[in-house]
C-alpha cells in the first residue's frame, strides 16, 4: 500500500516550493511509492536530461514550472508549465530540460 510522504501537513505550500534545483543535477523527491504506484517530484537543472527510460506502468508527466521536452522515437513534445502528458508503459522515452524545470511524475501499474 502506498502512503504519501514529504508533503506539508502543517500548512499548504506550492508544489514547486517543495524542491529546489541545483546546478548540473536532477533532484527527485518521492511522494509515494508502492508496487503499483510511484509519485515523484523532480527538478532538472538547465541542460540536464534522462535518456531512453521506460517504466513498468503508464506514466503521467505534469510540468509544474518551466519547460521540458519529451522525446519518443521521432516524436518530440514540447511541454510548458501546466501541461500534462502520458507515456504508456514500456515505451522508451527521454525527458530533457529546456531551461530548468520541475515536473510531477506519476506512474501507475495494475
Amino acid at each position: 500500500m502506498a502512503t504519501l510522504r514529504n508533503l506539508p501537513q502543517d500548512m499548504p505550500k506550492l508544489l514547486a516550493e517543495l524542491i529546489s534545483p541545483k546546478k548540473n543535477q536532477i533532484i527527485s523527491m518521492a511522494l509515494a511509492q508502492s508496487e503499483h504506484l510511484q509519485i515523484t517530484l523532480l527538478t532538472f537543472a538547465d541542460n540536464e536530461n534522462v535518456s531512453e527510460e521506460e517504466y513498468f506502468g503508464d506514466t503521467m508527466y505534469y510540468i509544474v514550472e518551466g519547460e521540458a521536452i519529451i522525446t519518443q522515437g521521432e516524436n518530440v513534445h514540447h511541454l510548458k508549465a501546466g501541461d500534462v502528458f502520458m507515456v504508456p508503459a514500456h515505451v522508451l522515452h527521454e525527458i530533457a530540460a529546456k531551461g530548468a524545470f520541475k515536473v510531477l511524475q506519476i506512474t501507475v501499474n495494475e
